[in-house]
């Protein structure tokens, strides 16, 4: 295989909340040339910081924090997931800075003049629009049962917890509908990474395209 062209690929991952989105997206970054970009790890540095915290408190009042002056994000979940309003006030707050920090992070690798990848592990890759930023689109698939198993258990959920939260976000349906291919987890993570690994060939092979022409301005959506 010929040396890939210099430029940026964006490759997003969809999935339902427990479906091993994200450890699919950290083996392609680890496999491919390029970074791992998560929101939630962006969400939790913001919220480490006390402009975030004040402003959240305008929005939402006062309750939300823990003895040491942190936020929980247990009380947060719980207010935010019970009212569409609340959640609609923390997603104004929260998401234009996710927004300029994953566009500052694409416009790094955009610079450096090499065969680029970047990995979006973002919850709300189809609602936000940031779909269209990417060459391609991989749906990590694995049944209700089995996300409700893994996602309470890695976030001491309550299954009401976890079908609140997958209300919040677009349904299956519609997520699979902008993936370029569809791949089961329902087995081991050595699975997971050998049925990923197939698919390499077909990401080292996307052809680049410059942020100017796929997200000209973070504070916009995607055209």
């Amino acid at each position: 295989m010929s040396k890939p062209p210099p430029g940026l690929r964006v490759i997003g991952v969809l999935g339902g909340i427990g479906s091993g989105k994200s450890t699919a997206a950290r083996i392609l970054a680890i496999s491919l040339p390029g970074l791992h970009l998560d929101a939630d790890s962006l969400v939790a540095e913001l919220l480490q910081k006390e402009s975030t915290r004040q402003a959240i408190e305008k929005a939402l009042g006062t309750g939300l924090r823990r003895a040491d002056g942190a936020l929980d994000r247990k009380k947060l979940g719980e207010r935010v997931f019970q009212d569409a309003d609340a959640l609609w006030e923390l997603e104004n707050i929260l998401h234009p800075a996710v927004r300029k920090s994953l566009h500052q992070s694409l416009e790094g690798l955009d610079n450096t003049g090499k065969p680029t990848w970047a990995v979006f592990d973002i919850p709300l890759l189809l609602e936000q629009g940031l779909y269209k930023v990417c060459d391609f689109c991989l749906f990590v698939d694995s049944p209700p049962q089995l996300r409700e198993s893994r996602a309470c258990a890695r976030h001491h959920w309550t299954p009401a917890e976890w079908a609140q939260r997958e209300l919040t976000q677009a349904s299956m349906d519609d997520k699979k509908s902008v993936a370029d291919a569809i791949l089961s987890n329902v087995g081991s993570p050595d699975r997971l990474e050998a049925d990923l690994r197939e698919l390499l060939p077909q990401l080292l092979a996307l052809l680049p395209r410059s942020l100017q022409e796929r997200w000209p301005d973070p504070l916009q959506s995607p055209e």
